[in-house]
């Protein structure tokens, strides 16, 4: 693995304004610009709430309202699904429904200035924070953050924050840091259970996942899986993607939160 990885990020955030084209997922105002999706959350994926029986909530930060995202599933084990950039809730659907169909309680949301989410002033990872809390008001008693792309830089910052303590973290294809939030500066902080998923050669990923494991040192079971590929952010964990990475995945769901 190479290293000298934070003289790279500055260069790697701009390359990162691509990633939301590989995965399917609707295009998206920058942070803090309109929203293209209009004001139902998911609106651009009705399959995605309709299948299910999902409904949608509206939630934010010190009791806001302007994060948009729908909640679907029943029971304890709850799973918060954090989109990557270029994107929205939509590009989770594959997974969204998996995930409820394997009987967990799922709230995927659109960050603030995307999808059907108004802009804010509070950082991005205070959106997740913000989504934990709400799932957990829904009735999830252990939940798992799993972000894509800057929705892992932003799921590692959230970690710290949110109380009680979430059952761990996924962040899939995460960089050090995105939109004013350093993954690698809060991952010392991460005291709960985190797994990092990359491809080798999606970048400097593969690296930043390395890092990101070693930065873990506060984890009671900081794991990094990085396989072959340059597949970036959420295909590599839904239906039909890297098969390996969804083994881990859902082996750690099952240790740390499951159904």
């Amino acid at each position: 693995m190479r290293r000298g990885m934070l003289a790279a990020v500055a260069a790697f955030v701009v390359l990162l304004a691509g990633c939301g084209g590989d995965d399917g997922g609707a295009p998206a105002a920058a942070p803090g610009g309109p929203s293209p999706t209009g004001p139902v959350p998911g609106g651009e994926c009705p399959g995605m709430a309709s299948s299910v029986g999902a409904k949608p909530v509206h939630f934010g930060a010190a009791g806001a309202t302007n994060l948009a995202g729908l909640i679907g599933g029943t029971g304890t084990s709850g799973v918060v699904l954090a989109h990557q950039a270029e994107a929205d809730l939509c590009q989770w659907i594959l997974g969204f429904n998996e995930l409820i169909g394997k009987g967990y309680r799922v709230l995927a949301f659109d960050f603030h200035g995307h999808g059907a989410s108004e802009s804010s002033e509070v950082g991005f990872e205070d959106d997740v924070v913000a989504a934990a809390a709400t799932l957990r008001a829904d009735g999830a008693t252990s939940i798992v953050l799993i972000g894509a792309s800057m929705g892992g830089t932003f799921s590692v910052a959230a970690a710290p924050k949110i109380s009680p303590p979430v059952a761990g973290v996924v962040s899939v294809s995460a960089p050090l840091a995105y939109g004013g939030v350093s993954a690698q500066q809060a991952a010392p902080a991460v005291a709960v259970p985190v797994l990092y998923l990359a491809n080798e050669n999606d970048g400097i990923i593969g690296d930043a996942a390395e890092e990101l494991k070693a930065a873990s040192t506060a984890s009671p079971d900081a794991q990094a899986l990085v396989t072959s590929g340059a597949v970036h952010g959420v295909p590599l964990v839904i239906e039909g993607g890297d098969a390996k990475i969804r083994a881990a995945l859902f082996a750690f769901l099952a240790k740390y939160a499951p159904v």
